[in-house]
């Protein structure tokens, strides 16, 4: 596939999913009992709609298939929309847009936003697979960022960039500027690169970043800075222009506040909720678990919460009563590089203590212990206090917040990962949480869980 075609071929896909889903919506005001339009003018409303989203960005190459931009602008231009109807109608006085209004716009709302998400899934697979899918990147910095950011981007091959190629500097001293520029022009046109991806570094100059855009203008090629804010997500950066130069403003982790209470009004509603539905599944699995194994049916333990306040954890037994006799004899096996112990064949476990594992269901009395504030329902997982005594020092930032159900290590790989990712994850959880990062979280986690990948 030619560069560029990949997207060429997606958003036109994405042109007619989303006209037979505007015709959809308009074709449900008579099914419904809606007005009785005559069918040009219902082809008039959804053509009108199918345009508005493409002026309106939705379909843009910059947001198909990451983030959430592709999204916000579906939502933005459909409210939009109906505030453009309900005023004309208001200046007509006349009622005949309601149907359109009350039925169309929420029904097609509903539907783009679904047939979005399905085609997303569909394009993360390809790129999987297939990496003609993605953007072919040309990666400029320094060896070490290089390397860092060509792993990064390898282990994320659904987002859509593949490395094809790099140039490293490795001194200011070395980079001639403007035959830098062409040299960089001519080798991602020899790769057949579509975007060249510049690493922040000493060696590398505005002046440079400067030259490089001019040369690029009329080519199709996209220049992107990567920013040595990785760590940092996009909700806490700021551009300000002073001086003429555009400041990025990064502000403070919000730790209290009106987001806070909400997270905690939620946690408290659904993991309520989720304790009613789910009574008879917690019925059965204690039963199981009493008549399989000898001792009781939950297991208590010691876990450091929030500003390293200690409390008692429960959940399901899923080892033998002698576990935590046993675990010092054990600790050569653990398969971790960190202070948690993890083993996969530990022996310790039961045959229904390894099923309820597999899908997280010895978890599920920790619902109790959101009610009572000691969890979350998304957060770092609590750790033990012999972990907490063997941090490193920015290890505790894992800290600062309420520990959790399930978090981001839980849903990108949960006992696959290595200490350092996984404490990076929680990390980057704790600075840039969001109530939208948790309900992310929350549906990831359901898909993990039905999988069984990744516990033990």
């Amino acid at each position: 596939m030619e560069v560029g075609v990949w997207w060429t071929r997606f958003r036109a896909v994405l042109a007619f999913s989303d006209a037979v889903v505007v015709l959809g919506a308009a074709a449900c005001v008579p099914l419904l009992g809606g007005a009785r339009d005559p069918w040009p003018v219902l082809l008039a409303a959804a053509a009108a709609w199918w345009v508005a989203l493409g002026v309106g960005g939705s379909r843009d190459q910059r947001y198909l298939g990451v983030g959430q931009e592709e999204y916000k602008r579906l939502v933005s231009v459909t409210v939009h929309l109906i505030g453009v109807v309900a005023l004309v109608a208001l200046l007509l006085r006349t009622d005949a847009p309601r149907p359109y209004l009350t039925t169309a716009a929420p029904v097609g709302a509903a539907a783009l936003l679904l047939t979005r998400w399905g085609w997303r899934q569909w394009l993360h697979a390809r790129r999987r697979h297939d990496p003609t899918w993605s953007h072919r990147v040309l990666l400029v910095g320094n060896g070490a960022t290089v390397d860092h950011l060509s792993r990064q981007l390898a282990s994320r091959a659904h987002l859509g960039y593949h490395v094809v190629c790099t140039w490293e500097v490795t001194s200011a001293h070395e980079v001639d500027i403007a035959e830098t520029a062409r040299a960089l022009v001519r080798l991602a046109r020899r790769n057949e690169a579509d975007v060249i991806a510049v690493t922040t570094s000493d060696a590398l100059s505005s002046e440079l970043l400067r030259r490089l855009g001019w040369l690029l203008e009329g080519t199709g090629l996209q220049l992107v800075v990567v920013p040595g804010l990785l760590a940092v997500a996009g909700p806490r950066v700021h551009t300000r222009p002073i001086a003429g130069l555009h400041l990025l403003c990064i502000e403070e982790p919000t730790f209290t506040g009106a987001t806070r209470v909400a997270k905690r009004v939620f946690d408290v509603a659904a993991a309520g909720a989720a304790l009613v539905a789910l009574s008879p599944a917690l019925l059965a699995i204690a039963l199981a678990v009493r008549t399989t194994s000898p001792g009781p049916v939950f297991y208590s333990q010691t876990r450091i919460g929030k500003h390293g306040r200690p409390f008692r954890m429960v959940k399901f037994r899923t080892m033998s009563t002698d576990a935590d006799h046993r675990r010092a004899e054990l600790l050569t096996a653990n398969e971790l590089d960190g202070p948690m112990f993890k083993m996969r064949d530990d022996p310790r476990v039961t045959p229904v203590g390894r099923w309820l594992r597999r899908y997280s269901l010895d978890e599920l009395p920790q619902l109790f212990n959101v009610l009572l504030g000691r969890m979350s329902l998304v957060g770092p997982r609590p750790p033990l206090p012999d972990e907490v005594r063997r941090y490193a020092k920015d290890t505790r930032r894992r800290l600062l917040v309420t520990p959790g159900l399930t978090g981001l290590w839980q849903i990108s790989g949960r006992s696959n990962l290595s200490w350092s990712d996984g404490v990076a994850l929680d990390l980057q959880y704790v600075e840039n949480w969001s109530f939208t990062t948790d309900l992310v979280i929350l549906w990831k986690t359901a898909r993990v869980v039905v999988a069984g990948t990744g516990a033990y």
